[in-house]
């Protein structure tokens, strides 16, 4: 087989990404409205998240006010200290607040701040998402981000302290909305979330004629950098925070909710396995103009072949 035979089957292979396995949790906690109005849209928000999650197999928590004795804050770091699930989603639905000292999201009873969750999810060993759909919660990435981490926020830093639509679209997006599924494979990854949604609040703003207010962002290589939408063609990263920056987006890419039927064919070790070689596949072509024509060729074939693969067991199966 020649190596033209490995490009056509590199664009033929059905982009397939890693999901959440039965083994996810995802754990919603709901903060403190103010008026009837927020109230009704973060019910809304929370109420999209656990039918994306029942769609999805997952086991889900939502946390919002005193219970039992315990205030939210308790209950959200009991939760996390106890959760058995090797993968784990955190969604903050709510307000956020900077006082020029501390960023904390806004809840019925105590706040926590963004050094407080860095604290509790920290032993916590498991693959980790945080999304942080509030106002002011652009810190959470520098606070958060670790390589094997998806953290996503609904501003660029604490100082975007007005209230926030992201979450809106996210919540809209994430149960595997078609119009966000940019790649067309029937499910919409993380990535997918953030750039639909990110997309939705600039129109948004455009189309009220207001200056925007809320820029997500999105780190998931570990270097606290995080980046916009609008630096996506498609899926693919077209620019870096810095020259040095590593792209962000490819482990986001590899983490769904709700899966295709197709990607259900799939054992957890054929997804992991698969995502692993498509990591490699991308890094690879990263460094084509570095290397000889055949080199790259002779690197690129066999990650292809594999690919092709654990493709052609799921046909057979």
């Amino acid at each position: 087989m020649n190596r033209f035979f490995f490009l056509a089957l590199a664009i033929l292979l059905p982009h397939l990404s890693l999901t959440a396995d039965e083994e996810l949790r995802v754990l919603v906690v709901v903060g403190t409205a103010g008026t009837d109005e927020y109230d009704e849209v973060f019910s809304k928000n929370a109420d999209l998240w656990k039918t994306a999650a029942e769609r999805g197999g997952a086991a889900f928590t939502r946390i919002e006010k005193e219970k039992g004795g315990s205030t939210p804050v308790e209950q959200i770091e009991k939760t996390i200290a106890e959760v058995e699930e090797p993968s784990l989603w955190i969604v903050l639905i709510g307000h956020g607040s900077f006082d020029s000292r501390a960023v904390k999201f806004n809840l019925h009873g105590p706040d926590f701040t963004d050094d407080e969750l860095a604290k509790w999810v920290d032993a916590y060993e498991g693959e980790l998402t945080v999304i942080n759909t509030a106002s002011s919660s652009g810190s959470f990435v520098r606070k958060l981000s670790r390589e094997q981490r998806v953290i996503i926020t609904a501003t660029k830093n604490e100082a975007e302290v007005f209230y926030t639509r992201f979450g809106d679209y996210f919540a809209e997006a994430i149960g595997g909305l078609t119009d966000a599924d940019v790649d067309n494979d029937e499910q919409v990854s993380l990535l997918e979330g953030f750039i639909y949604a990110s997309e939705k609040v600039a129109s948004f703003y455009e189309n009220k004629s207001r200056l925007a207010t809320e820029h997500a962002i999105l780190d998931d290589n570990g270097d606290k950098l995080g980046s916009r939408a609008e630096w996506y063609e498609g899926v693919t990263a077209t620019q870096t925070p810095s020259k040095e920056a590593a792209p962000d987006g490819e482990l986001a890419m590899q983490r769904v909710l709700v899966r295709s039927e197709l990607e259900k064919l799939l054992s957890p070790e054929q997804r992991a396995r698969r995502n692993e070689l498509e990591r490699s596949v991308k890094a690879l072509r990263r460094k084509k103009g570095e290397m000889e024509e055949d080199a790259y060729y002779e690197k690129l074939e066999p990650l292809l072949i594999e690919l092709a693969e654990i493709y052609e067991a799921v046909k057979s199966s």
